[in-house]
């Protein structure tokens, strides 16, 4: 499902951050990563899904998406939070795990499996802890590619 996540669009940070500027920083490195255009339209709809209801689905992961008419295949990044964030999550948790999943506007069936092979993964807890834990990019990247429910 992952095969073309990218280490260029995982971030590892322990910054204080806010909702805003977390998505706005995940989006960037996930378009400079995948050479997406216009930006601030992915941005756009991310903020504007949110405001409808949030993506933080618990457990301390958000799963904020979007459709795009910008990208040909699924871009997916990562950004772990040391400290966690406010982000009105269904749990009212904060958020220290954020997957961004950017979808070509055609590609319904692959939006909705990477939703769920997202949601799947993370809810093993061993392999949730594995991911929240990891110190580096590098960490995280390993982490990531060595979660065999992506598949």
């Amino acid at each position: 499902m992952f095969e073309n996540l990218k280490k260029e669009a995982i971030i590892v940070t322990d910054e204080h951050l806010d909702k805003e500027e977390v998505l706005s920083r995940i989006i960037m490195a996930a378009c400079k990563a995948f050479a997406i255009s216009d930006c601030e339209s992915i941005l756009s709809a991310i903020i504007d899904r949110e405001s409808k209801l949030s993506t933080g689905i618990g457990l301390g992961i958000a799963v904020p998406h979007c459709r795009s008419d910008k990208v040909q295949k699924i871009a997916i990044a990562v950004m772990l939070l040391s400290e966690g964030i406010e982000y009105n999550s269904v749990d009212g948790q904060p958020v220290k795990l954020i997957f961004l999943i950017i979808s070509p506007l055609h590609d319904v069936q692959g939006h909705i499996a990477a939703l769920s092979t997202i949601s799947h993964a993370v809810s093993d807890e061993e392999a949730r802890m594995r991911l929240i834990n990891s110190k580096s990019e590098d960490e995280l990247f390993a982490n990531l590619t060595q979660i065999r429910s992506w598949e």
